[in-house]
């Protein structure tokens, strides 16, 4: 495209693409910083992923200890000046949240003061903490989406646009952008987008920060990535990995594009969306878990409980068995009995998107009617139901509840505390999946939030920030996409502005 020739339809200093959290937060600081600031977002509203999230956000109190906990999570895969920045924007966060908190007179919180709940025991663990939104007056949610009862994730939003109104940066919707526009030295000067059903190019006179999420809902983008064959997808259905294809268009290097926010859950022929399991994001070690999981060959393979629930669990089920060939974990089964329905849902319905609206009842008995957890007398006939060998399912159901028994997981190591019985009968069964959360991959950046190409320059004009291109390159941080929201959108919007240091 000859740029010279181009006659745009709208000029700002920054635009900001997309409109979740961190996308947000970047057009806030562009704008507390001298930039004239639009935002395009896809969706009809905003929150992208971040709305579904927990609303926790993790802080430290020690810089110094979050740089040695962050080195030993991200194994080797981002380097010492991004890791030293991120831990500096985790020790300022809660003082950034006070600010944006004036404009709702809302309540910031600390819970606990002291805490490290979903944090893996590295070194320099104990220095960090949850802060969230608690309290905003007068606001009871977003009628729209569905959070399984937490506000929290939704009163951050609810935040950060109204921090967005009582700045007068405008925000269109229904916008998609198609496009990143360059000069003839390669550096992003504006984007092609869709604005009211007509072609629109609007120029950024300073940068472009792209904050589109993932590559959730882009099945070939999975496929390319994920050594898992299917993963399925839960949360916002417009992250289709639109800032992956137009950052490489553009000669953007990728980084983290396996790794993903995931667990293990379920997909039904007759709904759209994946529901990921009801565990949350921290393991509680007296909690009790109704169930087991078993492979194809009806035997146990995991750990039904790791220390971040919502990170690793979908990994145990990714194995490839050369021999049959194949992947015997996909899918694997649940397996519970009738104390265990009674235990509390197995799914935790999340959704941003009206039509995906879906309540799972507390004792999973409407699931059970619905035919998605199918209901046998005997452990035999489920073995028959599930085209598994009744002998080794038995025997693996019998080991179960000896080490139930015990109190101790021989096997896989679960913690004691959350282990139950499979003995009483109806038995229950339900086919479960990989299922992803948020994908981290996307466009490398830097300390600045500058997106890289493969020889390690930053392309003119081009910024990352959220999900689209995480910090999080191996082990995820409980509520640390949240964090990053606003420690990457603080970094972008300045930068972008052209107020960041030489």
């Amino acid at each position: 495209m000859d740029i010279t020739k181009l006659n745009w339809d709208l000029e700002k200093d920054v635009i900001v693409v997309g409109f979740g959290a961190a996308g947000a937060v970047a057009a806030i600081n562009a704008h507390d910083h001298g930039a004239a600031t639009l935002v395009l977002e896809k969706m009809k509203h905003p929150g992208g992923s971040s709305i579904l999230a927990g609303g926790a956000m993790k802080a430290v109190h020690d810089i110094e200890k979050a740089v040695a906990y962050l080195t030993a999570t991200q194994g080797g895969r981002v380097g010492e000046k991004l890791i030293t920045t991120f831990a500096r924007g985790l020790y300022e966060l809660p003082d950034y949240l006070r600010e944006l908190a004036k404009v709702d007179h809302a309540t910031v919180a600390v819970h606990p003061p002291h805490g490290s709940a979903g944090v893996y025991p590295f070194p320099g663990a104990d220095t960090f903490f949850t802060t969230f939104i608690q309290e905003i007056p007068g606001f009871t949610g977003y009628d729209w989406c569905n959070t399984g009862g937490n506000l929290n994730g939704q009163r951050l939003i609810k935040l950060l646009v109204d921090n967005i109104e009582a700045r007068g940066i405008p925000v269109f919707y229904n916008t998609s952008v198609s496009a990143l526009i360059t000069d003839t030295e390669g550096a992003v000067v504006g984007v092609k987008a869709v604005l009211n059903e007509k072609e629109t190019f609007i120029k950024a006179r300073k940068g472009v920060i792209l904050a589109t999420g993932g590559f959730e809902f882009n099945e070939k983008l999975k496929r390319e990535y994920f050594e898992a064959i299917p993963v399925y997808s839960m949360g916002n259905p417009g992250n289709t990995g639109d800032g992956v294809l137009m950052a490489q268009k553009v000669g953007a290097a990728l980084w983290h594009m396996w790794h993903f926010h995931g667990s293990y859950g379920f997909k039904f022929p007759d709904f759209e969306p994946a529901f990921r399991n009801a565990l949350g994001g921290a393991r509680h070690e007296g909690r009790k878990v109704a169930w087991i999981l078993v492979d194809q060959l009806g035997k146990r393979f995991m750990n039904e409980y790791h220390p971040a629930p919502q990170d690793t669990m979908h990994r145990p089920l990714e194995y490839f068995d050369p021999d049959l060939p194949g992947y015997p974990r996909i899918p694997a089964i649940m397996i519970f009995d009738e104390d265990g329905r009674k235990l509390g849902r197995i799914a935790n319905p999340l959704t941003a998107y009206e039509q995906h609206k879906y309540h799972w009842s507390f004792d999973n008995s409407a699931e059970v009617e619905r035919g998605w957890i199918k209901r046998y007398d005997s452990i035999e006939a489920l073995a028959e139901g599930f085209h598994l060998d009744a002998r080794r399912l038995v025997a693996t159901i019998e080991r179960w509840n000896e080490q139930v028994g015990k109190g101790r997981d021989e096997d896989f190591g679960r913690p004691p505390g959350t282990m139950v019985p499979i003995k009483k009968p109806p038995f229950y069964a339900v086919y479960v999946w990989p299922i992803c959360t948020n994908t981290q991959g996307g466009p490398e950046h830097d300390e600045k939030q500058r997106v890289l190409d493969p020889y390690g320059n930053p392309i003119p004009g081009l910024y990352a920030v959220g999900e689209l291109g995480s910090f999080f390159g191996h082990l995820y941080l409980l509520g640390g996409n949240l964090s990053e929201c606003v420690i990457g959108g603080r970094i972008a919007g300045k930068e972008a502005a052209g107020a960041g240091a030489p």
